[in-house]
């Protein structure tokens, strides 16, 4: 793991891969880590010679933390996002934005193929609209485009757990929300939960993100504005964000293809990531006229 200064921020990240072929960048969703990218899945594109970048997004794993911000800010702005009423969060998903940008310049980057889920997914669009000529193509993974509906707020909203308690929440989690069709069972989740603790346990991190994904007003319209070649992913059995509001961004996105991909939910387990990232690589090469 290596750490660069982004957008005035301290960015922890990997690289795998030549870059013969190009360059992924892999951006994560709320509250998760680089870690929790399979192995299975950003291999896939290592073995077709891209280089794959994966970081821990600001306020999460090993990158800069914004904990200067109290308790009592942060339960005014929960209550009032809940409200539905705007809210000015320590920092928006354009400020992401701009860390991913920033992760490129410092890596000497000018162009990628951007590819994010969930959270992630926003961030992506934001570049591929917004930073247009450092987007090759834009893949957005089980996300959406609209406004955060205020009761999936309430369902994402961390409070501070024990070791042993966080790591049951993340077994029940996923049971409920995970692709069922690729489930590892709850062993590999405990260890997966165990790991992401000990390398970095930020509940309030994850909740400020989420306070940028409620910030962000104007998906649709931005949505609208990409002209990059867009693949739209979502998963047929996501219960978390249902693929209507991935459909529902493809359509938005003027030509982009739209993707349902059988008994995925809403993560990517390790059986999962070579089938996904197969998905991935075959847009990828369609828009360079390549053979996957």
């Amino acid at each position: 793991m290596d750490t660069l200064t982004a957008n005035k921020t301290k960015i922890a990240y990997e690289t795998s891969g030549s870059g013969e072929a190009g360059t992924v960048i892999l951006i994560r969703g709320q509250g998760t880590q680089m870690t929790h990218w399979p192995e299975s899945f950003y291999q896939a594109f290592t073995h077709q010679g891209f280089l794959t970048v994966r970081f821990d997004n600001r306020d999460t794993g090993l990158s800069d933390k914004f904990d200067h911000i109290s308790d009592r800010e942060m339960e005014i702005l929960k209550q009032t996002a809940l409200a539905g009423k705007e809210i000015s969060p320590p920092y928006t998903l354009y400020d992401m934005a701009l860390d991913v940008i920033g992760i490129m310049d410092g890596l000497g980057i000018p162009s990628a193929h951007i590819v994010g889920i969930s959270m992630g997914g926003y961030i992506a669009q934001i570049i591929a609209a917004k930073y247009a000529s450092r987007a090759l193509t834009l893949t957005s993974i089980m996300s959406g485009s609209g406004s955060l509906d205020p009761r999936l707020m309430e369902r994402l909203w961390l409070t501070r757990k024990s070791r042993e308690n966080f790591i049951e929440e993340w077994v029940e989690y996923v049971q409920q929300f995970g692709s069922k069709k690729y489930l590892e069972g709850d062993d590999h989740s405990r260890q997966q939960a165990a790991a992401a603790y000990d390398r970095c346990y930020s509940p309030e991190g994850a909740n400020r993100q989420l306070f940028a994904i409620a910030s962000m007003k104007n998906g649709k319209e931005l949505a609208k504005s990409i002209t990059v070649p867009t693949l739209v992913v979502h998963g047929a059995g996501d219960l978390l964000l249902p693929p209507s509001r991935g459909r529902e961004t493809a359509e938005l996105i003027p030509g982009a293809t739209f993707k349902l991909i059988d008994g995925m939910g809403h993560d990517i387990p390790p059986g999962l990531g070579k089938p996904l990232a197969s998905v991935v690589l075959e847009h990828i090469h369609s828009t360079l006229k390549l053979t996957p």
